[in-house]
Parts: C-alpha cells; sequence; structure tokens
C-alpha cells in the first residue's frame, strides 16, 4: 500500500505531462508522459521512492519514516512557490556586443579573412569556428589575462545592469541566463558587474583554459531535433526542461516567463512559451523582425514585448497588470529615470549577420 509521501510524489508525474505538453504541444501524448516519467526518474530520491512503490508494500518502521521525511524534503514536496521567471540571451541582449567576435577581432585582419576560417564559418558549425579562433590566440600569445580584459569591458546594453537587479532584488524574480557564448566569457562579464549573485543558473557552452592557457569550449548539448537553432544549443529545450525541473524538485511554479533576446536563435524558446508568457523581442533586431513578419504562421502565443535598451524594458514590464502594485507605484523616481532614458536613448542600430 502506497504512503502519503508515495502518493503525493506519484502525483507529481501527470503535473509534469501537463506542464511538458503545455510547453511543447506538437509532442504526441505518450512522448509527453514518456518525458514527465524520465524527468521523475532523473532526481535520486524520487527514483529510490518510485523504485520500492513498485516493486513491494513498504514498511515504515521509524527509521524508514525518517529516511522517507528527508526523501520528501529533497523532492521539494513542502508548499508550492509561486514566482516568475526572466530568461536571458546574453550577446546583444545582456551585453551589446557579440562576446565571440569581440575576442575574435584580437586576431589579425589576414587570419579572420583567410580560407580555412572563412570555410569554417560557412560550415555553420560556430563552436568549431571559435575552438579554431582560440587557438590561433594562443599561437599569437594572446595572454589569457588580456582575452579577460577585453570581455570585462564590453558595455552592457544601457538600462540592464538595473533591469536584472530590480527584477531580483524588488520584483523577486528568478533569472537565468541561456546563451551560446561560454562559461568564461558570461561569468567574466558578470563578476565585473556584480551580477553573478542575481542568476539561479547559467546554461551556454563550458569553457576553461588549459594549462598551456588556450582558451578550450565545449558544446553545451548535441541536438538533431530543432532546426530552428544549432546543433550545439537548443534554447527551446533548456527552458522548458529548467521550468519543468523546478517544479519537480523544488515545487516551484512560474505564473509568468519572460523571454529576453534578439536572436533568431531566440525563436525557439519563445514558441514554447504559454499564452500567459512574454516574449520580448529587441527592436532592430532579428527576433523581432522574424515575429512580426511570421506570427501567424509562427502561432506564437506568448504575449510580445518590444524593447530597445533596459530602462525601457523595466518601464513596459513594471507595467503589466500582472506586476502592478510592485514597482511603478513604489517606486515614482526611478521609473521616471527610467523614462526619460528610454526617450533620449536613439533606437537600436540593427544587429550584424547571425553567426
Amino acid at each position: 500500500m502506497a504512503t502519503p509521501t508515495l502518493i503525493k510524489l506519484l502525483s507529481k508525474l501527470p503535473k509534469a505531462k501537463s506542464e511538458i505538453h503545455t510547453y511543447s504541444e506538437s509532442r504526441s501524448k505518450s512522448q509527453a508522459a514518456g518525458a514527465a516519467h524520465q524527468w521523475a526518474l532523473k532526481i535520486p530520491f524520487k527514483r529510490h521512492l518510485l523504485h520500492i512503490h513498485m516493486q513491494k508494500p513498504v514498511n515504515m518502521s521509524t527509521g524508514a519514516a525518517a529516511v522517507s521525511t528527508v526523501s520528501a524534503a529533497s523532492c521539494g514536496l513542502g508548499k508550492q512557490q509561486r514566482r516568475r521567471l526572466a530568461a536571458f540571451d546574453f550577446d546583444h541582449t545582456i551585453v551589446s556586443q557579440n562576446t565571440d567576435t569581440v575576442v575574435r577581432d584580437m586576431l589579425p585582419n589576414e587570419l579572420i579573412s583567410s580560407k580555412a576560417l572563412t570555410d569554417l564559418m560557412e560550415s555553420e558549425c560556430w563552436t568549431e569556428y571559435m575552438a579554431e579562433i582560440f587557438r590561433l590566440l594562443h599561437a599569437q600569445q594572446v595572454q589569457e589575462s588580456r582575452i579577460r580584459d577585453v570581455i570585462r569591458c564590453i558595455p552592457e546594453v544601457p538600462g540592464f545592469v538595473r533591469l536584472i537587479k530590480h527584477l531580483q532584488k524588488r520584483l523577486n524574480f528568478d533569472l537565468i541566463i541561456i546563451s551560446d557564448s561560454n562559461s568564461v566569457f558570461i561569468d567574466e562579464w558578470l563578476r565585473a558587474h556584480n551580477l553573478s549573485d542575481c542568476f539561479k543558473a547559467i546554461f551556454t557552452n563550458p569553457a576553461h583554459f588549459d594549462e598551456h592557457g588556450q582558451l578550450q569550449v565545449r558544446p553545451h548539448h548535441q541536438q538533431t531535433d530543432c532546426k530552428l537553432s544549432a546543433s550545439n544549443l537548443c534554447k527551446g529545450r533548456v527552458l522548458e526542461h529548467f521550468v519543468i525541473e523546478q517544479d519537480l524538485r523544488f515545487n516551484i511554479r512560474y505564473d509568468h516567463v519572460f523571454y529576453v533576446g534578439d536572436g533568431n536563435n531566440d525563436i525557439c524558446p519563445v514558441l514554447r512559451q504559454r499564452a500567459c508568457d512574454f516574449a520580448c523581442a529587441r527592436q532592430g533586431f532579428a527576433m523581432e523582425r522574424h515575429l512580426i513578419k511570421n506570427r501567424n504562421k509562427l502561432k506564437l502565443r506568448a504575449q510580445l514585448l518590444i524593447w530597445r535598451n533596459g530602462f525601457d524594458l523595466l518601464e513596459q514590464m513594471c507595467a503589466l497588470p500582472q506586476l502592478q502594485g510592485q514597482s511603478i507605484e513604489s517606486h515614482p523616481l526611478e521609473t521616471e529615470i527610467g523614462r526619460r532614458a528610454s526617450a533620449a536613448a536613439p533606437a537600436a542600430s540593427p544587429a550584424p549577420p547571425e553567426q
């Protein structure tokens, strides 16, 4: 006979199936159910309790009860938390340039325009292209300290440091980054701007400087299912899995998910959003152009916000009925500063072609 803890645990699986189906309606019901089951089995305590439940009755002795209590707490079976999530791209969204091309431009022009590099770039395997860039930088004796300095000096998109701090500290958002940059560049920039503690998770290509001082980068994952994404990173899959895992592990449900981006590789995650979510596209960049041109064809369910800078986006978010009573009324001076900055800022120039 199942214990109350096990009943609560097993009741999570239909909930997971529902969440997966909401975020990926193109999947069949059997696939969605299978995905929900796989998510539960990935969590060690849940896998253990499910195994016990399916194999034999549980004798709830004092010791077993204590283990079950710890397991239930670890699985997030306490009171459900209702929160909001903001997921950010990094290049041309938080920072005003592409971190990869900024570092690439440390090479001599004749190397950048060489046939070998051009062929690699045209092969549409950006991670391999950048691996060769990092090899050439090492061969040119460009030191790790110089690369880190260049990254730290990339300016923010105006207002984004304030936006991030405001969402995390005043509006109690959970924040994550999903980026095709790499962990060294993102961590370096966030530390330089005192933002490291603002993010719950960062999903990007893992990177490190090896013992010889050469930057090594690995793909975040390998995928062939999503045609809207590169083989090394499907942002939609990452966002979908994060939301489901927060529910299963920590009992956190996101009432609204804001996805903030600029490029074509930001299309996939917003197409998986719900009607209660928000797709936030940078004005004048590929994401905005693509969504507006193909909005009906793409069947975008999320509400679309077009932003020019961080001040503008913060003001739009705080004006939403879903967030009313938490920022604008409480902080009128900051809102007025943001409004003036938005009015004074020039429209964003179009992004360079996507790499």
